[in-house]
Formats: structure tokens, C-alpha cells, sequence
């Protein structure tokens, strides 16, 4: 067994150094046989904790960048909300506080309900960098998969009553 460690480690960076080599994705197959252990962190790690994670105990260095391509690619970035899923939400709030009477609106994404605070704050920073008006209509691109729209139940005891539901 000695024999074969000694074998790797002479085919290192010129045989000198006992730290294992980096792997580089330079190809889009050159991802695959990480697929499952990046797909598996990311479900409960932070992208930066992943990718440290990845070059520690998988010797994988990639940028960002080549990470969030890859994971679009995969269809694994849906842990956070989207601009232009933030932009249907609002679309919708703002349709719905506008009906007679005005309808409270809960959005539930991918399973998940929305905090309406974040919502809030997206909207009021969309404001503030004038990529939408206060009084605005907004247009938002298209229907958005996985975003369900719902009216709250009025009773304060939280007791579930059948929402309207509206698929996007």
C-alpha cells in the first residue's frame, strides 16, 4: 500500500510537495462526478461555504462564477429569490391591493412562503434605484414556475380556511 501513496505523491508538482493537486474545471464535463457532492452541500450550505468545502476535502477550485453557470445549469439555483420573481410578486401584490375591496396577498415560492418583509425591501430598493416607480404598473416577464399567490385567512387564531389560489 506505501508503494502506491508513494506513486501519487511522486506525480505531484514535480514530486516535492505532499499537498494534494488542485483540480481546475476548465469543461462543463469536468464537473459531473462532483455533481452529487455539490448538489448535496448546497442544499444546506452558503455557495462560499461549498465552494470552501469543495477545495479542502475534494481538492475542486472553481470561481463563483463557474459555480452559479453550473448550478443554473443544473437547475439547482432555487434557494433564493429571483429579481424578476420579486418583480411578479410585487406585479401581483400591487394588482391585488388594487381590487374593491383590496385582498391581502401571501406568495408561497418552490414550497416556501415569502416574508413579506423581503418583499418590502426589495421593492423599496427597486424604488430607490429607479428600476420601478411607487405608482408604477409593473410588467413582469413571464409566468413564474413554482409561485403560488394566496389571500390569508382573516382569523387571528391562524386556523386554516381555503385561500384563492393563483398559479404563475
Amino acid at each position: 500500500m506505501s508503494g502506491a501513496h508513494q506513486s501519487s505523491s511522486s506525480r505531484s508538482a514535480g514530486g516535492s510537495s505532499d499537498a494534494p493537486q488542485m483540480f481546475r474545471p476548465s469543461k462543463p464535463e469536468d464537473w459531473e462526478p462532483y455533481r452529487d457532492v455539490i448538489a448535496h452541500l448546497y442544499t444546506t450550505m452558503k455557495l462560499k461555504d461549498v465552494m470552501v468545502e469543495m477545495q479542502t476535502r475534494h481538492q475542486f477550485k472553481a470561481t463563483e462564477k463557474q459555480y452559479k453557470t453550473q448550478l443554473k445549469k443544473w437547475s439547482l439555483d432555487t434557494k433564493y429569490t429571483k429579481a424578476s420573481e420579486y418583480m411578479a410578486m410585487i406585479q401581483t401584490k400591487r394588482r391585488r391591493e388594487n381590487e374593491n375591496p383590496p385582498k391581502q396577498t401571501r406568495f408561497i415560492l418552490r414550497g416556501r412562503p415569502v416574508d413579506p418583509k423581503d418583499i418590502t425591501r426589495f421593492e423599496k430598493r427597486a424604488m430607490k434605484k429607479g428600476t420601478i416607480m411607487s405608482e408604477e404598473e409593473i410588467y413582469a416577464q413571464g409566468p413564474i414556475e413554482d409561485l403560488v399567490c394566496e389571500t390569508p385567512s382573516p382569523e387571528p387564531s391562524g386556523a386554516y380556511s381555503e385561500p384563492s389560489q393563483y398559479q404563475y
